[in-house]
């Protein structure tokens, strides 16, 4: 399995509830893959530095975890439906 991180940003009108939930289902889907999550930072509302979808508030998350690299473009599929996501960034770790 390799390492990646992804930083979520999810819309405003959610609110920290529903921000949390979006992120437990992206854990959930992560696990869905046969992916293991190592660790989650919910980061909270935070300013946009630029009006993004015609929001200029969001909720970031940051989440560590371990996939298998032939899973990836399926979650990333996954993710590119969900709505209330506004962006997306996977990054892999060393």
């Amino acid at each position: 399995m390799k390492k990646y991180e992804i930083m979520t940003i999810s819309k405003s009108k959610l609110g920290e509830d529903g921000s949390r939930n979006l992120s437990n289902s992206v854990k959930d889907l992560i696990s869905s893959f046969r992916g293991t999550v190592l660790d989650n930072n919910f980061m909270g509302k935070r300013k946009l530095a630029y009006n993004l979808k015609g929001e200029n508030e969001a909720f970031y998350d940051v989440i560590n975890f371990e996939l298998e690299p032939g899973e990836l473009a399926g979650f990333k599929t996954k993710l590119n439906i969900e709505n209330n996501l506004l962006r997306y960034l996977i990054t892999t770790k060393d």
